[in-house]
């Protein structure tokens, strides 16, 4: 038997060489489609992507701000406007000296070396070193690279490192009038972007348009000569022009935090503005603020009452109980009523301001004494639905249109869930809510001979008509004149107190003292908004005015009484400052007496 292995088949020796051959081949072509699926993706798929990421590095984009429109009010006086400043940024790999720079740039501009000299220690090519400089100061640091005298490399070296600091222009909003206006004007954010007041409702006209430039560059960021270079200039923003007269905001506005402060109250508003055509003079409340310095501000004082808070106006809202009775022709000035001192209605007990015995009094006796429960019986008189359908008339339910941001419309429940007692409280302004604005606009509508007018701060845009909306097409005729001049005549009566008087003028107004109302709690005891609004000259009224004193403490807290000073002071300035002629010299005769007769003073 042979010992020899048997003899292994040639073609046996030769299958691991061709394994080695398959797998071979079979990791290339692997290879080979992975490859092919990477040069599609790259060539087709992402081409365009990666063809503008290149294009990006290649290409340096720099956006120029543009500066923002200026605010004006009525007589060309700024309120708002854009100065220009620059932004100060530094390449951090050309700096070497960072300690010495950053020493240079403190005396410059403020602010700490160490935070410079830690800003320039940062890795990267780019870094922001502080922002809205003024011009003055960017020229005062580059004059001081300059001004050495020494000739060494060293001094040589850090002029040409302070000279590789970059300045891109930008522009900061500041307003000069400060406080003047201010809950009206607003502000812009950081970003130059209006958040409040007229910055913002009118912020895309008053904005602009940046402008960018695109430059070409190489890897070590110097522009290609051959290379796109192409700038489009900024579009500055339009200016505004404002209905507002800023001597008369500053006065209004000195006075009520006058009145604020002597009658330790929360809060004051004030509107003035023109009844004929809803133009607003001035509109504020206090406590205020300043937009230049922002630090400290609370929403408290940006937020503007005269415009944006509802409140229940209490007794000034017997204008309207009295102009609806009138045009409903189911009351007249001389319909007499029963008037006790209290009433009972239901579970309710409404009561007038003073204790008397029942009273015979005529609906304009009614106005003029201020009682509550006279107002109840002209109320009751009309009918549930005669008296809401007046309200609807005077636009309680609607936007007021004012175009300023938060704006809003009253507080009317619907006539369905009007009770007695409901329909007696808001025949002298209590379970109803407006704005001060709203109030002003449904009283302008008796100054003013029956239209339902649009109070607004916009007066023009100068370079874009088109901007303005046509304020005069809004308005609407609501009530027959002869009703507004009785109304007038039976308001005259109520303006007979030296300190409600504007001396030379004949007015018409009334006064309010309301009880502030809790949500979900009812009326806080002891709280009250005292108001007195009211216009002149009475028979062809000009100027209307109206200020609310916000719970008043110690004293009196009757509106006419707490109010009615500041108002009568805001509204014979604001005449004298528009020129209003006085009785005497549109009659030619001596001075207008003020009072009326036939009645006696607003109890409010």
């Amino acid at each position: 038997m042979s010992s020899r292995a048997p003899k292994r088949p040639a073609s046996y020796r030769k299958q691991p060489s061709q394994l080695f051959i398959k797998l071979f081949t079979g990791c290339f072509l692997l290879l080979l489609a992975v490859a092919a699926v990477r040069l599609f993706s790259v060539q087709i798929l992402q081409a365009r992507t990666l063809t503008q990421e290149a294009e990006n590095q290649r290409i340096t984009q720099t956006v120029t701000p543009a500066q923002r429109g200026t605010i004006y009010d009525r007589q060309g006086n700024v309120l708002a406007k854009s100065v220009l400043v620059y932004n100060v940024s530094a390449d951090p790999t050309l700096i070497s000296s960072k300690q010495v720079v950053a020493q240079r740039l403190m005396q410059a501009f403020g602010g700490k070396a160490a935070t410079y000299e830690s800003l320039l220690s940062r890795k990267g090519r780019y870094c922001l070193l502080t922002k809205k400089v003024a011009p003055d100061a960017v020229a005062a640091f580059e004059k001081s690279a300059e001004l050495s005298a020494d000739d060494s490399e060293s001094t040589k070296e850090l002029k040409r490192e302070m000279q590789t600091l970059a300045f891109t222009q930008d522009y900061k909003r500041v307003y000069p009038s400060a406080t003047v206006a201010s809950q009206i004007v607003g502000f812009v954010n950081a970003d130059g972007k209006g958040v409040a007041g007229m910055e913002m409702r009118y912020d895309s006209v008053l904005q602009g348009t940046p402008g960018v430039s695109f430059s070409e560059r190489d890897q070590a960021g110097n522009p290609i000569p051959s290379g796109i270079q192409k700038t489009i200039a900024p579009k500055p923003g339009h200016d505004i022009i404002l209905t507002v007269d800023s001597q008369i905001a500053y006065y209004a506005q000195k006075q009520l935090d006058a009145a604020v402060k002597a009658h330790n109250a929360t809060a004051g508003a004030v509107v003035v503005m023109n009844p004929n055509n809803g133009e607003i003079y001035a509109a504020s409340s206090s406590p205020t603020f300043d937009p230049n310095d922002l630090k400290d501000t609370t929403n408290d004082a940006i937020r503007n009452r005269a415009l944006v808070d509802l409140y229940e106006p209490g007794s000034t809202f017997k204008v309207l109980t009295l102009a609806g009775g009138l045009q409903s022709r189911i009351l007249k000035p001389s319909t007499i009523f029963t008037v006790p001192y209290s009433l009972q209605i239901g579970s309710h007990v409404v009561k007038d301001a003073d204790i008397h015995g029942t009273e015979t009094l005529s609906v304009t006796q009614i106005i003029r004494e201020s009682s509550n429960v006279g107002a109840t019986r002209m109320a009751e008189k009309m009918g549930l639905d005669t008296f809401y359908k007046n309200l609807e008339s005077f636009g309680l339910d609607q936007e007021p249109g004012v175009d300023f941001p938060g704006s809003t419309k009253g507080y009317l429940a619907p006539e369905k869930s009007w009770s007695k007692i409901l329909l007696s409280n808001a025949s002298f302004g209590q379970g109803i809510s407006l704005t001060p604005v709203s109030l002003s606009r449904c009283v302008s509508v008796v100054a003013n001979g029956g239209s339902l007018v649009t109070p607004h701060l916009l007066a023009d845009v100068p370079a874009d008509p088109q901007e303005k909306p046509d304020w005069a097409s809004q308005s609407k005729q609501i009530l027959d004149p002869s009703v507004c001049q009785q109304s007038t005549e039976i308001l005259k009566g109520v303006v007979t107190k030296d300190r409600l008087a504007v001396p030379g003028y004949v007015s018409a107004g009334k006064s309010g003292t309301a009880q502030i109302a809790e949500q979900g709690k009812g009326y806080a005891t002891g709280e009250y908004a005292s108001s007195f609004i009211g216009y002149l000259p009475a028979d062809k009224p000009q100027l209307l005015c109206l200020v609310v004193i916000f719970e008043p403490k110690g004293g009196s807290y009757y509106g006419a009484a707490v109010a009615g000073p500041t108002y009568a002071d805001i509204l014979g300035y604001a005449a004298a400052q528009l020129k209003i002629p006085q009785a005497s010299q549109a009659t030619g005769q001596g001075q207008a007496p003020q009072a009326a007769t036939g009645g006696t003073t607003d109890h409010d």
